[in-house]
């Protein structure tokens, strides 16, 4: 994580030097962010009501550079998380947080510095690995592009004042892609699955998930039945349908931030089953992501984020409910780049 957030934390550093050197003349860009490392740790010996030796860790950066000149602005944000938690030093660490966001939105102005025409593109994805813990951390659930969404759409955005903004693209388009044949091959984060027939030499198997996975995996003993692979799953799937993006930042007390964005997306095509293959229950997908961010100092900070998604184009890891949630509070060192 370190080769990944040094080099960024450098090129926004010589970014805010080169945006300073305007000369006294007003800059029509703008920008500013935070940058991050949180930290916990914990250690038992002979501790009577149990427990493991831990160490946390999470870094972030959030970022924003933004141009506004006349009927025109351009707004460009960058979110990066990474963490992990380390139970025995001489095994590999878990995964607790890994998300890339990118978007950048052009806007023309056609009214009042309220309504405006627009062009966004946004991309999400993952640094790292993730696997289902609760089974094994072998076989992977996801990784940097697995999946990898793009989306690009026309609308209109409305921002009746500094802290709430809204935009709504009625013409988008949303690729997604799955950089991993296996995943590819069972139809994860929507693409089309394969297609296998039992075969008594074949070379998959099914596993406890009810994936088709290589049969050179299986460790077991017993006799199962073995297929063949006759279609290859699809690795990409493209949507087209409506976008909608909503932010709210505003400051409730001296130092203390709130900051919360919902992103919306419907396809217009959406039409059978989803990743449990039954019928659509709800065919809006939604990310939901909230921050709370209380400043101690120029350098230490406490954060609590909270993100709830909505998906069901994505298999559950357990049961079935496509419902996601995942909190995080932390304590440690922050720095506002201005």
């Amino acid at each position: 994580m370190k080769r990944l957030f040094l080099p960024l934390i450098a090129l926004l550093l010589s970014v805010n030097v080169a945006f300073a050197q305007d000369g006294g003349i007003e800059s029509p860009w703008t920008h500013g962010g935070n940058v991050g490392f949180n930290m916990a740790q914990s250690a038992f010996d002979n501790w009577a009501p149990g427990g493991q030796n831990n160490v946390n860790f999470i870094g972030l950066l959030k970022y924003d550079i933004n141009f506004k000149k006349n009927n025109n602005k351009w707004d460009n944000n960058i979110d990066l998380q990474l963490g992990y938690s380390y139970f025995d030093m001489d095994k590999d660490p878990i995964k607790t947080d890994d998300r890339i966001f990118v978007g950048s939105l052009y806007g023309y102005n056609i009214h009042n510095d309220k309504l405006y025409a627009t062009a966004d593109f946004t991309f999400q994805s993952q640094f790292t690995n993730g696997y289902d813990y609760a089974k094994d951390s072998t076989n992977r659930i996801s990784g940097f592009m697995v999946p990898g969404y793009f989306t690009l759409g026309l609308g209109i955005q409305w921002v009746p004042n500094e802290h709430f903004k809204v935009n709504f693209a009625p013409v988008t388009a949303r690729l997604t892609y799955v950089n991993d044949q296996r995943l590819a091959d069972n139809g994860y984060f929507g693409v089309k699955k394969g297609e296998f027939e039992e075969d008594v030499d074949g070379d998959y198997y099914i596993n406890y998930k009810g994936d088709y996975v290589p049969f050179s995996e299986y460790t077991g003993t017993d006799s199962i039945a073995r297929f063949n692979r006759t279609k290859k799953g699809e690795m990409t799937r493209w949507e087209f349908g409506a976008h909608l993006t909503a932010e709210l930042k505003y400051e409730i007390f001296k130092n203390v931030e709130f900051s919360s964005k919902l992103i919306a997306f419907y396809d217009y095509l959406t039409e059978g089953d989803n990743a449990l293959e039954e019928s659509y229950t709800c065919p809006v997908d939604f990310d939901w992501d909230n921050a709370l961010i209380m400043k101690v100092n120029d350098w230490l900070s406490c954060n609590l984020t909270a993100r709830l998604v909505y998906d069901e184009d994505v298999k559950p890891i357990r049961g079935e409910s496509f419902r996601q949630f995942k909190e995080v509070l932390s304590i440690g060192i922050s720095y506002k780049i201005p």
